[in-house]
């Protein structure tokens, strides 16, 4: 958006492939067998081997494709996350709107800086759910900032709203108080004859016009 700045942005993190990564193992371990075995076993083993490999090396395309289409983003202004490759969904939070963040993390993911980020947020949408979050603690803590910044930000846009407005109301009043001086003295040199009834009607009549 205009005038909108990144903080952070990052996609999911590398335990995304974990299946993948597993059934490649599989794979490789399929292709020693197929080596190490002799006759009709070997030859049955060739086919699965190169069906698993096909099976494998297309989800594995496809699961990347997916992990670069995933993005999780903080600006200083909302939440955004956005994902699908054929199918796209997203969503954007607001900070002004979000009333708590909080993460978890197992055993495992501590190990590898991943865990899954839940974000509150007052609307419809209710809590929003974020998995393979690279350094989950940190975002946390990077959201809770840009909130803090958000909040004191629009403060002093509120208060510099309040005091131009309050100046706007002060010239207002200080224009009115002019404008009664001048009637006044107008009244007053009619009064001491120093003009005509004609001339004080005009003058009288300008004056008002200004308003």
């Amino acid at each position: 958006m205009p005038g909108e700045s990144m903080v952070l942005h990052s996609h999911p993190h590398w335990w995304y492939f974990w299946k993948q990564v597993l059934s490649g193992i599989g794979v490789v371990v399929l292709i020693v067998l197929t080596f190490v075995t002799s006759g009709g076993l070997s030859t049955f083993l060739q086919w699965v081997t190169v069906l698993a490999f096909i099976v494998w090396l297309l989800d594995t395309v496809y699961e990347f494709a997916q992990w670069r289409t995933t993005r999780f983003a903080v600006t200083d202004r909302r939440v955004a996350y956005q994902s699908g490759l054929v199918r796209r969904k997203g969503v954007s939070i607001p900070l002004n709107r979000v009333n708590n963040v909080n993460f978890e993390q197992g055993a495992i993911a501590r190990l590898l800086d991943n865990g899954t980020l839940t974000i509150e947020s007052a609307g419809e949408t209710g809590d929003s759910v974020f998995e393979n979050i690279p350094g989950p603690d940190q975002v946390r803590s990077l959201i809770f900032r840009e909130m803090d910044a958000h909040g004191d930000s629009r403060a002093e846009r509120d208060a510099a709203a309040v005091a131009r407005a309050m100046q706007a109301d002060q010239g207002d009043s200080e224009a009115h108080g002019s404008i009664e001086e001048r009637l006044a003295q107008l009244d007053a040199l009619r009064t001491a004859g120093a003009i005509t009834d004609e001339e004080y009607a005009q003058k009288r009549s300008d004056i008002l016009g200004s308003l």
